[in-house]
């Protein structure tokens, strides 16, 4: 190989290292997120988050006062799985790891275990980091959802928008409703938006 080969060489290796990190990065790495064929979305004016197929969307009138979206899969009338979005939970969480501190004081008392993971969504400038919580705890018998005392997964996703305000994914099923494959989809459909002050 001659002297201008080895340069030919040298300079598509660069221009395809720098060709890989701007393809990596996106505007950041996780830039963009990823929805499975055949899934629904919430679309809120924050964030876009997606629910597996056989979930149907619920009516606001329907929902939890605090809920901003919410869509849920039922079995003969009875709630089996149900994916909520809520924002401004609480004050004081401007950073990621507050609005997961936030997120775990709402968990019942008797719910185990708790466990926190760092993680990333999407944001709109790159990767944005979040909290997973994930916990077990017991249904209270409400009208619509399993019977009291029986046995639910949790999962909870924590974080805060391009304005530092806290937003909270919430994930609740009976065992076995959702594998772990469904669970790591919609955590990968997860988008935050760019909004306005």
């Amino acid at each position: 190989m001659n002297g201008k080969s080895k340069h030919g060489l040298r300079t598509a290796v660069a221009a395809g290292a720098v060709g890989l990190l701007l393809t990596g990065c996106g505007g950041g790495g996780k830039s963009a997120a990823t929805t499975p064929e055949g899934w629904g979305t919430l679309n809120t004016e924050r964030l876009s988050v997606a629910y597996p197929k056989g979930f149907e969307k619920v009516a606001v009138d329907k929902r939890n006062h605090y809920e901003v979206a919410r869509a849920r899969l039922t079995e003969g009338g009875t709630m089996t799985a149900v994916l909520s979005v809520e924002f401004d939970y609480g004050t004081g969480m401007n950073t990621a790891k507050m609005a997961g501190v936030g997120a775990e004081a709402r968990i019942q008392l008797g719910a185990t275990p708790v466990k926190s993971t760092e993680i990333e969504v999407a944001g709109p400038d790159g990767p944005e980091e979040a909290r997973k919580i994930t916990y077990t705890f017991a249904a209270k018998g409400r009208p619509g959802e399993p019977a009291k005392g029986t046995r639910l997964d949790g999962l909870m996703l924590a974080g805060v928008d391009d304005q530092s305000r806290p937003y909270l994914i919430t994930v609740n099923s009976k065992p076995g409703t959702l594998s772990s494959r469904d669970i790591s989809d919609i955590i990968d459909s997860v988008e935050l938006k760019k909004t306005k002050k």
